[in-house]
């Protein structure tokens, strides 16, 4: 007869990797039921958790059954016939549901770990009646001992109450094992000890016991241990359980016998061993020197504490109580049935712990869970351990937001929308200024598995116009006044909502953002959100190129991009950063790749409290930056380049910077450094970063001498952060390594192709063919990569110049140089097929030529002789993103340009005044 399986909680994480064990059985069904309403969610909810396996996401397709199903019912919430036909059918269940909290009341973890197990039996009774039930394979816990001490046998002929337990999860878990003990059906029961994560990755889903003392060790919050430094920690990677599991339940010679699943006593680390290793992973992986732990054994004076005190604790203490009965083990497991019929096992801790810290410490030791972005945010606003504040910043004042408070207003938004028609699938339009309120539509649009389709707020209405109607967009939400003036021009039938501020004036046809969320208030049930119905596959938000070269494209990504992509960026700082509360400030347009998917998502990744500010208007940046305080901060070249004008003009700062070397200057350079960061609002900052465009060698250098790093970073549209200069190797002239599970290549001419989880699957606009060849992202940027593995941008193939004599120069490097010349607001050379380079400068209305040519001059004393700007007109700035110059966000549309001012430029070449150039300059030499 055919095998057929039956797995409960397999979404969690022990019945994920059985799961893995179990698709490669021959000649088995497998069946595996999921907490769900109905089977169609309970599949969605296994895909998400399945999801960073492909093999058990093959395998959906190909044999195995999801079911809904609630073992806290007796009927496992089943249509009769649905129980009826698994009943005829079942020969083996395995059953990993647990509730695992530990001091949770007994009568409440009863309903899951004891009469959930009895629903099952009863299941099993009712296929054993047939014929055809063969095994009941029971999870349990090692700690079922209690407080039972000696050696522990696993076939117990003494199956009396143990002399209490150290919590209440043990208890229930000892009750459920009488329960399958007495059913009289054949069955085998698995005791595993504290399961750590994959031995090869590291992976696990819940950080237990054994992860909350490597945390506390590594945030120097538990440098006294209570307990013996002899004592050995009872720890089995999740495989090994895994394994046993799968390959007993099929071993006749397994039934009606008990498994410690728990590694030989002599293989395992003592707790001085293996904090020893941590400090030495520490100081190598972290950088960080942990002290030598103390050890004080009063791990017993805690218990007895513990036991003795019903009031409620928090923090520190109450995790002391939690890990004092696994510090105090006075208790051994015998492996003798483990051992007859799986072989000896060997713990190789040394080889694991570097995988399990790892992968602890990239996730911050937050619980993995299939949870998208949207869910996140909610997570973590309904959490206590790491409270969030939010500010927005107005030019009318700063008011702060509380989390119940933006979580009440997505909630809303979220009802809203859906009575408004919108569906998954849906494009969902923004454009406006950052504020509480984008953050809101971003995540309640996402949860509702509509898309997304943010706008730049500086765009034209025409090319607004535009893009709403190739997107399909359902609704376009307004958040700029300026563009609430121009609604006609838009001449789109659509729902149009404001989410401007109060005081703003909107158009009588326009919802307003209250009577928005008014609608969702008015909802049968207004209060909840149980789950986004979106899979990680599908898509969620469309981000448009700003049109650089032509028309924008409308780049999409999926659930999946966004998670890795806001995991990924939290777990970039430093390990002791990203333990303080994080700050944060928006400000750079939120519909921006960088901004509205790494800025806006991956601080509720930071296991730490948040303060998350939204600038409404960038140019109030200088006076954000001081009340922000941000703790990371991310801009643009330009920002870096006025900071830096900014100290020379001032006295003490131009003065220290025409210094020369020597102890004066040492000695005033960290007061120097300090007084600048300080003013700019920056002294918090664990790391500046710079990117979206090429920043100048020279102004990086300039500050690294003055003890500030600034970190460039790589990255475009398509492929939103692809490489950092991290926090202690930062590699100047380089944008920095790839990110994690990332890779670079560099095409035979040079360009740049990348490969990761963060590259975008195609554009929206199917006629659009995606920038891919193979697989690889061709990036349209050429570079190389240094022995190191840090990458080098040395220019745009299509932005290259390629002068008279052949010779290929890139524009963008040496134009980053040049706008630091004083009065200059943007540059652009030009030059080819010439046999030199000309600029055009683009300048403030208190320009000085002399120093503009001075700046030249200087610059070009560094470049080789092809690179050298040997003339240049210097022109009235007019450059607009309405005229057609600039990209919404103000990058210089070369093309467009170059047709403009070609008159210019051919006055530039033979010499000859022209009326708009201000000032026309040249070197004596050409």
């Amino acid at each position: 007869m055919k095998t057929c399986v039956l797995l409960t909680g397999a979404n969690g994480f022990l019945g994920t990797q059985i799961a893995r064990q179990l698709i490669y059985l021959p000649e088995t069904e497998i069946i595996v039921m999921v907490r769900a309403k109905n089977n169609e969610n309970a599949l969605l909810r296994l895909k998400r958790a399945w999801y960073d396996w492909d093999e058990l996401l093959e395998s959906l397709n190909d044999g195995v059954k999801v079911i809904a199903g609630d073992v806290t019912r007796t009927d496992l919430n089943m249509e009769n016939e649905e129980y009826q036909d698994l009943s005829s059918n079942l020969t083996h269940i395995i059953h990993t549901v647990a509730d695992l909290r530990l001091h949770t009341p007994l009568e409440e973890l009863g309903k899951t770990n004891v009469e959930g197990t009895r629903n099952l039996l009863k299941l099993a009774e009712q296929a054993h009646e047939n014929g055809i039930f063969k095994r009941f394979s029971h999870l349990s816990t090692a700690y079922v001992a209690g407080k039972r001490e000696g050696f522990i046998p696993e076939d117990s002929p003494d199956e009396s109450v143990p002399p209490g337990f150290w919590s209440n999860y043990e208890e229930s878990k000892y009750q459920a094992e009488q329960v399958v003990r007495e059913s009289g059906l054949p069955y085998s029961i698995f005791r595993p000890g504290m399961v750590v994560g994959d031995s090869e990755t590291g992976k696990i889903k819940t950080f237990n016991t054994v992860y909350a003392l490597f945390k506390l060790y590594l945030n120097g919050k538990l440098q006294v241990i209570p307990t013996s430094p002899s004592l050995t920690l009872n720890m089995v990677p999740v495989d090994y359980v895994a394994h046993a599991v799968s390959n007993l339940t099929f071993n006749r010679e397994a039934e009606g016998k008990t498994f410690h699943l728990t590694a030989p006593a002599d293989s395992l680390p003592t707790i001085r061993e293996l904090l020893d290793q941590v400090r030495v992973w520490a100081r190598e992986e972290l950088d960080i020197k942990l002290p030598p732990p103390v050890f004080i054994p009063i791990a017993p004076l805690i218990q007895r504490i513990a036991s003795r005190s019903s009031t409620q604790r928090s923090g520190l203490l109450d995790i002391l109580f939690t890990l004092a009965p696994y510090l105090d083990e006075k208790h051994s497991f015998s492996r003798d049935n483990t051992d007859n019929l799986l072989g000896p096992f060997n713990l190789n801790w040394r080889a694991n712990l570097p995988h399990i810290l790892n992968y602890a410490v990239y996730h911050g030791f937050f619980h993995r869970s299939e949870r998208t972005v949207h869910e996140q945010v909610l997570y973590r606003l309904k959490g206590r351990s790491f409270p969030i504040r939010y500010y927005d910043i107005t030019p009318e004042g700063t008011q702060e937001k509380s989390a119940p408070q933006i979580n009440a207003d997505i909630t809303s938004a979220y009802h809203a929308l859906g009575k408004l028609g919108v569906k998954p699938g849906d494009r969902v339009a923004l454009v406006g200024l950052n504020s509480t309120r984008y953050l809101t539509l971003e995540v309640a649009i996402g949860f509702l598995g509509a898309v997304s389709v943010p706008l730049y707020y500086t765009s034209p209405p025409k090319e607004i116009k535009n893009i709403l109607k190739v997107s399909g967009a359902k609704i376009l939400f307004i958040g700029t006044p300026h563009l609430m003036k121009r609604l006609s021009e838009f001449d789109l039938d659509l729902e149009m909502i404001s989410f401007c501020r109060e005081s703003q004036t909107i158009p009588p046809n326009i919802l307003s953002w209250s009577g928005f969320l008014e609608k969702g208030k008015k909802s049968s049930n207004p209060t909840q959100i149980i789950q986004s119905p979106v899979e990680f596959t599908d898509l969620a938000t469309i981000r448009y190129t700003s049109g650089t070269t032509g028309n924008p494209k409308g780049v999409t990504f999926n659930q999946e991009h966004l998670r890795w992509m806001a995991e990924s960026m939290a777990s970039l700082p430093p390990w002791k950063d990203r333990n303080r509360e994080v700050s944060y400030l928006s400000f750079l347009p939120m519909n921006h790749v960088v901004e509205g998917i790494l800025g806006t998502y991956s601080p509720y990744y930071a296991p730490a409290p948040l303060k998350i500010y939204f600038l409404e208007d960038f140019t109030d940046l200088a006076s954000a930056l001081p009340q922000a305080n941000p703790t990371i901060f991310f801009s643009v070249p330009r920002f870096y380049e006025k900071l830096w004008s900014q100290l020379k003009d001032t006295f003490f700062g131009n003065y220290y910077l025409h210094l020369k070397p020597g102890i004066l200057k040492k000695m005033l350079k960290p007061l120097i450094r300090r007084i600048f960061l300080g003013k700019a609002g920056l002294n918090r900052c664990s790391q500046l970063i710079v990117g979206s465009a090429t920043a100048s060698q020279h102004l990086i250098q300039d500050y690294h001498e003055l003890g500030v790093e600034v970190h460039n970073a790589y990255g475009l549209t398509e492929a939103p952060l692809v490489t950092l200069n991290r926090r202690g190797v930062n590699r100047i002239g380089t944008v920095g390594e790839p990110l994690p599970e990332t890779r670079l290549k560099i095409a035979e001419d040079g360009e740049v192709m990348v490969n990761g989880p963060q590259v975008t699957p195609g554009y929206f606009e199917s006629e659009i063919i995606p920038p891919k060849k193979g697989g690889w992202l061709q990036t349209g940027d050429t570079g190389f990569i240094t022995p190191e593995g840090s990458l080098v941008i040395t220019g745009r193939k299509k932005e290259l110049l390629i002068n008279s004599y052949g010779k290929s120069i890139d524009p963008l490097r040496i134009e980053a140089l040049l706008r630091d010349a004083p009065g200059v607001s943007e540059v652009m050379l030009v030059g080819e097929g010439k046999p030199y380079l000309s600029g055009l400068f683009w300048v403030e209305e208190d320009y000085n030529p002399a120093k503009i040519e001075k700046t030249i001059r200087e610059i070009n004393q560094d470049l080789s002789r092809p690179e050298q700007v040997k003339r240049w007109a210097i022109l009235p700035n007019d450059l607009s993103i309405e005229g057609g110059d600039l990209t919404a966000n103000m990058k210089l549309k070369r093309e467009i340009i170059t047709r403009r001012y070609q008159d210019v430029i051919d006055s530039i070449y033979q010499g000859t005044p022209h009326p708009i150039i201000l000032y026309l300059g040249h070197l004596e030499e050409l």
